[in-house]
């Protein structure tokens, strides 16, 4: 597979997917290896302690359970989660042990086709990517988080027929059918207005707040770091009483306690900062004059606008940042922002579309990632064009659901005063 041969999608297997679909004649082999391993690894490190002197069991016990361990990773564990990648001729699925991986490709030429099982069908734990192979059977497993019908969808593309109960090509198209609004009046004199905010205004930052939001985002992080320098320090100053297995419990503890406090600051500290800063914007325009929107009510959304050029790029540049809010009674949309104050008539506006856009590798790539644009058509001088997204981070996992809820509450929002 070359370098940088382009992915079509990318999805990862649930843990265990290939180990919990193994027989049950397959694990005892597997076992009886293992077994074998331990127990002689267990007999070396017996007899070979010194005459005379008590047998450290601890020891003993755990170098055979380690190598058993070890054994069982190199040939089994860069299984227990695969990743799957779809090139444009073919399907590369493999671990990610480094050198220990070995990768396996299937020629999509020599596939005729493919089916996407569920597990009451066919009574495996998760669904499934099944297909013929060489005269095999073959199965994949496709983790929920990758979405069932934007798998199918990526192979049906690649020229493939797929099988998926209940899924038709192109079906992901009535999601954007269902956002969608065009004016019936595209000539209407309205128009919007935009001021730039005159030079003194208080911008939506200050220091107090930047120092609270940045507290709450890498406060784990830093208990961390502290953590592994304790850890080093012990390590140091007792090296040569250590031994095998306390050396690797400080190793293991330390990797642990990356990734606790990793998965913290995703779902957590991020979401505690982002509301710091939320908070923090609010008082400083509180300190404004001529401000429209009404900052102590609960329809007020927090957005970013960006350019259309910007959408799909995976460091994106902000035209501007700040509260949006809809004005029922004089049928407006309010905008206070970074540098800018907006309003705009409901009988300006042309066009209000909700826009999907990939950036990165489809599917479950780390950089790859769906974003949700409100994209509105307006007029001021003249036509207008820009994307809207939801700038307000939530507690728990960040995913492409969080993303579309956000950008269904904008448009809706919108939409309300919308004829």
């Amino acid at each position: 597979m070359a370098l940088f041969e382009r992915k079509r999608f990318v999805w990862n297997e649930p843990w265990f997917f290939q180990q919990r679909i193994r027989t049950s004649r397959s694990w005892l082999n597997l076992v009886l290896i293992l077994g074998a391993a331990a127990a002689v690894v267990g007999l070396v490190f017996f007899f070979a302690a010194p005459a005379g002197q008590p047998k450290n069991w601890f020891e003993i016990i755990g170098m055979s359970i380690g190598f058993a361990a070890a054994i069982w990773w190199v040939i089994d564990g860069v299984e227990t989660r695969r990743q799957a990648v779809l090139l444009d001729d073919s399907i590369v699925v493999g671990g990610d042990m480094g050198k220990y991986s070995q990768p396996t490709t299937y020629k999509l030429s020599e596939i005729p086709g493919f089916a996407i099982v569920l597990p009451e069908e066919s009574k495996w734990p998760e669904p499934a990517l099944f297909f013929h192979y060489d005269g095999e059977e073959q199965a994949i497993g496709i983790d929920s988080k990758a979405g069932l019908t934007r798998v199918a969808q990526a192979i049906h593309d690649s020229g493939k027929p797929v099988r998926l109960d209940g899924w038709e090509p192109d079906q992901d198209q009535e999601f954007k059918k269902a956002f969608q609004w065009k004016s019936e009046s595209p000539d209407s004199s309205s128009r919007a207005t935009i001021e730039e905010l005159p030079e003194g205004t208080p911008g939506l930052m200050n220091f107090g707040g930047m120092v609270k939001a940045i507290f709450h985002q890498c406060w784990a992080v830093g208990l961390w770091l502290l953590l592994t320098g304790y850890l080093g320090y012990y390590g140091y100053q007792n090296w040569n009483n250590l031994g095998v297995v306390r050396f690797g419990l400080l190793i293991m503890t330390s990797i642990g306690g990356l990734y606790v406090a990793g998965t913290y600051t995703d779902r957590i500290a991020t979401a505690a900062a982002s509301f710091d800063l939320m908070d923090m914007a609010l008082d400083q325009i509180r300190k404004r004059s001529g401000v429209r929107i009404d900052l102590d009510s609960e329809d007020l959304v927090p957005i970013e606008i960006l350019e259309p050029d910007q959408m799909a790029k995976t460091i994106q540049v902000l035209h501007e940042m700040g509260f949006l809010q809809v004005d029922r009674a004089t049928r407006e949309v309010l905008f206070e922002g970074k540098k800018q104050r907006w309003t705009i008539p409901a009988d300006a506006i042309k066009s209000l579309e909700l826009e999907e856009v990939q950036t990165g590798t489809p599917g479950q790539s780390a950089m790859g990632a769906l974003n949700y644009f409100v994209m509105i058509t307006f007029m001021e001088d003249e036509e207008k064009v820009f994307a809207i997204r939801h700038a307000q981070r939530d507690y728990g996992e960040f995913n492409d659901v969080k993303r579309a809820a956000g950008a269904i509450e904008v448009y809706e929002a919108i939409e309300e005063i919308l004829a």
